[in-house]
């Protein structure tokens, strides 16, 4: 048998004592990462929802004004981008280039097709106007192409524990913009 002390079985339980509440910081601070990490994600993803939600109802009336051939604005004709500061292209420091709408509309009906003789190839039974078919032909591209537009933002309240830890914001203001087609009742 050994003979141990007094003082030598102190030590061990002060030196338990120190880990243990070492660890009881350490599991509570951890919760609390958990739980920011979960409150931005639930925000993220009402963001998200609302995002879709108003794309689609933005969509439905865009695609109403549509079928009804109402005309509410012409989009920039947008031909090419030049990269920004980056140097990368088609991120959000791009700048557009804009030419005529019938320059770019010419460009999509040419390359709509692997040669200009397909376009004569439409089906007889189509019910689509004879302009339509003959959309390239056309010198009035750009009246016969238009397109309705919709754009709205909602606000999305930010949750108080992201509020006050991360983001010192009341809301997030969510955009969305929808452009649909007016191609004289192909809807």
């Amino acid at each position: 048998m050994k003979n141990h002390s007094k003082k030598q079985d102190r030590m061990p339980e002060h030196g338990n004592r120190m880990s243990s509440g070492q660890a009881m910081i350490e599991f509570i601070s951890g919760i609390l990462l958990l739980m920011l990490l979960a409150a931005g994600f639930i925000h993220v993803v009402k963001m998200t929802r609302t995002s879709l939600f108003l794309h689609s109802v933005l969509r439905g009336n865009a695609g109403l004004s549509a079928m009804r051939n109402v005309l509410s604005a012409s989009p920039d004709a947008i031909s090419d981008w030049n990269p920004g500061p980056d140097q990368i292209r088609y991120t959000a420091d791009d700048t557009s280039i804009e030419n005529s709408a019938s320059t770019v509309l010419s460009v999509m009906t040419d390359t709509s097709v692997r040669q200009p003789e397909d376009w004569r190839h439409v089906t007889t039974q189509s019910r689509l106007p004879v302009s339509m078919v003959r959309l390239h032909d056309s010198m009035l591209t750009a009246t016969l192409l238009g397109c309705a537009h919709a754009q709205e933002t909602l606000q999305v309240p930010v949750d108080p524990v992201i509020r006050s830890l991360v983001y010192d914001k009341a809301d997030v203001a969510i955009t969305e913009e929808v452009w649909m087609p007016v191609m004289g009742g192909l809807y």
